[in-house]
């Protein structure tokens, strides 16, 4: 009798919707809509009425909510990290990161700016090591020494020129002499790359839920919890047991999610304690022979080749004003080169 009522009742409320649409919404569209509804309507009150059967006319505790399929609330509620849970997340995780580094390796203005930074990156550090060294492979090496000098006296003169072409292709030369990697241009960053950038975060973080099996809120709730608890910031509500799964798998999500421990701290030495009898001052050691041979040797090239020497440092005040670096190192290195000549023998 109960179930028949309601039916009554919302019939009669369904009249009533009919006069107060009628204006405005089709008679046929109208009257479809309301079957829809009211069957919906009739289930579910049915439903409910077999629910108050089943728990009895004295049932007075109201029925949990069912518990989702990853253990967490997929309506408001708070994700649960169980060790399944903290699968999916891993899952959803990895390709995140193998969707992101797809998108640094297309033939796309993005993926060509990505890969060229990288590849100058590495040309970088490898110029440097080889500039370290290039002056003492000079002095071993007197035709890469006159070579170079040539190349640079070439790019000094098309410097007072104002032949930019020209002073850029005579440094390319002379920095390709101290290694190709020297020759590695830093790339441009291309138009719309930031737009490009996010463009790849959201396909990454789209292809991490789907990867995931979790809902787009199931994720970040899984995936704000799990940073919290690795981060040593987690949540209030979360429980030992989330803790220890995602300890379990933490290997795993700490480079997936940028965390890294911070290197141990080194110890520290103890103060060296104090002497019982303050030992007398040692005599000064004395200037090896090798040194002093040396400096003699500098100090001989220099007023030798005082005119080239005075000479090489107008070039550098030049290329200082026109804001040429690599045509100061390579005058530097000149300078140096001369002032070292046949002086290695002295030692």
């Amino acid at each position: 009798m109960r179930k028949t009522s309601g039916l009554a009742t919302l019939m009669r409320l369904a009249a009533c919707a009919v006069v107060g649409l009628g204006l405005a919404t089709p008679a046929v569209a109208q009257f479809g809509g309301l079957k829809k509804k009211l069957r919906a309507a009739a289930g579910s009150e049915a439903a409910a009425e077999g629910q108050k059967a089943a728990d009895g006319p004295d049932a007075s505790a109201t029925p949990a909510a069912p518990a989702t399929d990853v253990g967490g609330g997929r309506d408001g509620g708070s994700v649960v990290l169980t060790a399944d849970v903290v699968d999916h997340l891993v899952a959803g995780l990895k390709a995140g990161k193998a969707a992101r580094l797809a998108a640094r390796k297309e033939d796309s203005p993005y993926g060509r700016y990505l890969q060229a930074s990288a590849a100058y990156d590495t040309a970088k550090a490898t110029c440097q090591e080889a500039q370290r060294t290039f002056p003492n492979r000079m002095v071993a090496n007197q035709k890469l020494s006159d070579k170079y000098s040539a190349l640079v006296d070439k790019m000094v003169a098309a410097q007072t020129k104002g032949d930019a072409k020209m002073v850029q292709a005579y440094s390319d030369s002379a920095m390709a002499m101290q290694d190709p990697s020297c020759v590695v241009k830093q790339p441009t960053q291309p138009d719309g790359y930031y737009e490009a950038q996010r463009a790849a975060d959201t396909r990454a973080e789209q292809e991490a839920v789907k990867a995931s099996g979790l809902s787009a809120a199931e994720y970040a709730m899984a995936l704000e919890r799990a940073e919290g608890i690795l981060r040593g910031g987690p949540p209030a509500d979360v429980s030992a047991s989330e803790t220890s799964a995602v300890s379990a798998r933490a290997s795993e999500l700490k480079p997936l999610l940028g965390v890294y421990d911070a290197p141990p701290a080194r110890a520290m030495k103890p103060a060296p304690s104090a002497p019982a009898a303050t030992p007398a001052p040692a005599a000064a050691p004395a200037v090896p022979a090798g040194a002093s041979a040396m400096s003699a040797c500098m100090a001989q090239n220099i007023q030798s080749h005082q005119k080239e020497i005075e000479a090489l440092g107008q070039r550098a005040q030049a290329v200082q004003k026109a804001g040429n670096t690599a045509a100061m190192m390579a005058i530097a290195d000149t300078m140096q080169q001369i002032q070292m000549a046949g002086c290695t023998g002295a030692r």
